[in-house]
């Protein structure tokens, strides 16, 4: 049996390499929202396709990530969400689902409101909510205004 080292010493390398970039993998990719994060949740009629780990943007910039989509016993889309704790909203803030473009990703919208003497605390809820429409509920309205 032939003895090659330079096997061994490339196959222990691959197997460093690996487990060196899987250690860093983990390291970057859990963050603790716990910490420098609030949760905050909204009840949707359509979510349109709003998944865990989309973003969560103010004025087009991201601020958190949906961390849960469930129905609720009204069968109402609850969808909770975390937001920077730096980000401060009022409480009659809207939230809105929207696309990235014509097939693009989907992401939660949210416009400040204007009340400035009540805050959203974490583990509120966004009352104000505007409900996803497809392009087929567009057309439609288009369809239906041009009849008229």
């Amino acid at each position: 049996m032939k003895k090659n080292y330079f096997e061994t010493v490339l196959g222990f390398l691959i197997i460093f390499f690996a487990i060196f970039f899987l250690i860093n993998f983990f390291k970057v990719n859990s963050s603790n929202y716990v910490s420098d994060h609030y949760k905050l949740s909204a009840n949707f009629i359509k979510t349109g396709g709003i998944v865990i780990g989309n973003d969560v943007k103010l004025s087009g910039v991201k601020v958190g990530t949906v961390v849960d989509v469930q129905l609720n016993s009204d069968y109402f889309a609850v969808v909770d969400f975390y937001v920077k704790k730096k980000i401060i909203l009022p409480h009659d803030s809207s939230i809105s689902v929207k696309n990235e473009g014509l097939l693009g990703n989907k992401y939660l919208s949210i416009s400040p409101g204007s009340n400035q003497e009540k805050m959203l605390k974490p583990n509120d809820e966004i009352k104000k909510v505007l409900d996803f429409e497809s392009i087929e509920d567009q057309v439609s309205k288009i369809i239906f205004l041009a009849t008229q």
